[in-house]
């Protein structure tokens, strides 16, 4: 929604709902909540629930619908209380995002967190209580070369988390880890793209590393280790093109890696595992308001979860040793 308040401001606002499908979600729930308001040049605020600025980072090789961003940590970051200010102009973007205090929050790679329990006694992964939470982002886009231009963008983000609710115990972590609780992660995040995913080609490339730090570790060893944590760290490559009669495919190549430092793990022999996987998509844009696509995702050699050591894969939820496909359609009013 947006309209126009005075003459240089104009006001926006999103709302979102996953909705109730009778299965494994037994009500509504919101996705993106936010409201703001458009200064023009002066760039535009917006207050709500949605991502930080990691994600325009993040956007430019997050072109699949269902089964891409293996390499990412943040896209699914969708929180509370968050604030941002953008500005766009002269071939530059910056972005700027602060998040107060909340509880129960979304953290992408927090895969051994058990602080939340949902109404049929299952541990909530990945989600941990935010005492704060900044990130920055920038990009430059050129004008065309050849078929679209090129565009590069930088972000870091920083959270820290809320100490007596944070702890690590689930499965995986409880049996192996020598730490307590989650205390921060700070990411980096850089992408690359060239042209426009619309129309022609379309290529891309994303690093990031979320970092984890960890506190209140147990002796192990002998020794006292503290200042310890874990990286999650993500590659991903795709490429794409956009026929003029409205059919588009695209594909890639994407890696996640978790690494623990030694001090963390009580046998320090081989705990940095891999995922690898190819996207594969092909989308049909029947008219303007309707499209249907059919996906997949394919194993490109992930580490086998079968192995002890690598049963980080089987704490994430997230089978990647798997071959998953899928089919939709959308309808736009």
């Amino acid at each position: 929604m947006r309209t126009q308040l005075t003459s240089g401001i104009a006001g926006f606002a999103k709302v979102e709902w996953d909705v109730a499908d009778g299965q494994k979600n037994d009500s509504f729930a919101a996705r993106y909540v936010r409201v703001g308001a458009d200064f023009g040049q002066y760039g535009q605020i917006k207050v709500g629930t949605f991502e930080d600025a990691i994600k325009y980072v993040l956007n430019t090789t997050d072109i699949f619908d269902d089964w891409g961003c293996v390499g990412q940590a943040g896209n699914d970051d969708k929180r509370d209380a968050m604030v941002m200010y953008s500005w766009f102009g002269y071939v530059f973007d910056a972005n700027i995002s602060y998040q107060a205090s909340q509880k129960d929050q979304a953290i992408d790679g927090a895969y051994y967190s058990n602080a939340y329990i949902n109404s049929n006694n299952e541990i909530l992964k990945e989600r941990l209580a935010i005492e704060g939470a900044i990130a920055v982002s920038v990009g430059y886009t050129s004008p065309d070369v050849l078929f679209g231009p090129i565009a590069v963008r930088a972000g870091y983000g920083y959270a820290n988390f809320s100490n007596h609710e944070n702890a690590v115990g689930v499965g995986f972590a409880h049996n192996n880890l020598n730490t307590g609780k989650y205390d921060f992660y700070d990411q980096l995040a850089l992408s690359a793209s060239w042209g426009r995913l619309a129309q022609g080609p379309y290529v891309a490339a994303l690093y990031q590393a979320r970092s984890f730090s960890l506190y209140d570790v147990k002796k192990a060893n002998g020794r006292s280790a503290t200042d310890v944590g874990y990286v999650v760290t993500g590659l991903e490559l795709v490429f794409g093109y956009s026929f003029n009669n409205g059919l588009s495919v695209r594909t890639g190549y994407e890696w996640q890696n978790v690494d623990f430092d030694r001090a963390v793990v009580k046998d320090a022999k081989s705990y940095n595992v891999s995922a690898y996987t190819i996207p594969i998509y092909v989308n049909y844009q029947i008219n303007p308001n309707f499209n249907v696509w059919a996906e997949a995702r394919l194993d490109a050699g992930t580490d086998s979860s079968d192995d002890a050591s690598k049963s980080f894969l089987k704490s994430t939820d997230v089978n990647y040793e798997q071959n998953i496909y899928s089919i939709g359609a959308r309808y736009t009013f």
